[in-house]
């Protein structure tokens, strides 16, 4: 019997306003509040709210038949309790069931696993507190920003508690591997990691309302088709999108939500398939495989590198200048300045700067604010010169 996993990482970040000159004697306020109202209803309204409804409505009828887990980052967290709190009540309607877990992130879906130990440990604390906080939760598992992984990172989390880990099955990494079956850190083999199925994903996420595509349009019959022809003694199938998927990228007019109700629906009453909270593999008999990452993995394109955020001279430039003044962020006592340093981790900052554009790259691509990489950079450095100057000032 094959164990289905399936995640949903749940991220906005603070939008920007644009800035062009400061007067450092003044207040700043670098967000756009009409914007994030706007940008954190509208997704509220078309995909959290009603993706988390379905998921309520399907726990209730099939009750431990199902499971589900999402990382929500805390920027997102604080962008729901400053302008749709509703959404957290629905998620801690979830969560509630006992079918739903919530794991580790990074606060502010933030590459700070690619600056340092230091900074990464703090970005994952303070998550855990927010969580805490909020949810009631202590996570026990990790989703890092956009599956970002390695060795090392692994290593780290291993210190922090957490005993199994998500990350992407890359066919470089794997080799002749199949991503279905259990792997483990070479260095930590009691950390788990399950590993994404990515081209299952991308039949949904980008393959779901393109009418070019063979299999269009794509059912829960079919689906399970694609799911059957998996190796029989392969034991996990790990399935992560983006939780805008359901609704935003692929809008419900496009039958989305049918879709997934009915996908759960078969799989939850399927002979073949059981559905597993990503914690729920430590429990598993399957032997797990030592799998060496020596380098960051992500689920960025086909090479599934770092590249989308650290590809090109403005991302690496304003990533260093970022974590240059981090030694500002944690001497200063300006509350506002280290509020805002911490919201500027965000990698979808770096993925509006990225020059690495495919087709597939199509679904984030409408979240982008900026009509250029090179006006994203400019703004951004703008706004963290500022931010610097403030820090330094307290």
């Amino acid at each position: 019997m094959h164990s289905v996993c399936f995640h949903f990482q749940v991220n906005q970040p603070y939008i920007l306003r644009t800035y062009r000159f400061f007067d450092i004697n003044q207040k700043h306020d670098y967000f756009d509040v009409y914007q994030n109202n706007y940008w954190i209803n509208r997704l509220a309204e078309r995909s959290y709210l009603p993706a988390n409804q379905m998921i309520l409505d399907v726990i209730e009828k099939y009750g431990n038949d199902v499971a589900f887990s999402f990382s929500i980052s805390g920027t997102t967290i604080n962008l729901f309790k400053e302008y749709c709190p509703e959404v957290i009540d629905s998620f801690k309607k979830l969560i509630a069931t006992g079918r739903v877990e919530i794991t580790g992130s990074t606060f502010s879906h933030s590459l700070a696993a690619l600056n340092n130990k230091s900074t990464f440990v703090e970005q994952v604390k303070l998550q855990e507190k927010l969580l805490y906080d909020t949810f009631g939760v202590k996570p026990t598992t990790f989703c890092n920003t956009e599956i970002i992984y390695s060795d090392d990172i692994g290593e780290w989390l291993f210190e922090l508690g957490y005993r199994v880990v998500l990350t992407e099955g890359a066919k470089h990494i794997l080799g002749w591997k199949n991503p279905c079956y259990l792997y483990c850190n070479p260095f930590q083999t009691e950390q788990k990691l399950l590993l994404r199925s990515y081209q299952l994903c991308d039949d949904i996420t980008l393959r779901f309302s393109d009418q070019s595509w063979n299999e269009y349009p794509l059912t829960a019959e079919k689906y399970m088709k694609f799911l059957s022809g998996i190796a029989s003694d392969a034991q996990f199938i790990n399935l992560y999108f983006d939780y805008e998927t359901i609704g935003d990228y692929h809008t419900k007019e496009t039958g989305i939500f049918d879709f997934f109700h009915a996908l759960f629906a078969q799989l939850a009453e399927s002979q073949n398939f059981h559905f597993i909270m990503p914690k729920e593999a430590l429990k598993s008999q399957a032997q797990a495989s030592t799998l060496h990452v020596p380098w960051p993995i992500s689920c960025s394109g086909d090479e599934k590198d770092i590249n989308e955020w650290l590809g090109n001279e403005l991302q690496q430039e304003a990533f260093e200048q970022l974590y240059k003044s981090e030694s500002l962020y944690l001497t200063s006592k300006n509350e506002e300045a280290k509020r805002a340093w911490l919201r500027m981790q965000n990698a979808l900052y770096y993925h509006f700067m990225g020059t690495k554009w495919f087709p597939q790259d199509a679904v984030k691509k409408h979240f982008d604010v900026y009509p250029s990489p090179y006006q994203a950079f400019i703004n951004y450095m703008n706004v963290l010169n500022d931010v610097k100057l403030q820090l330094e000032k307290s």
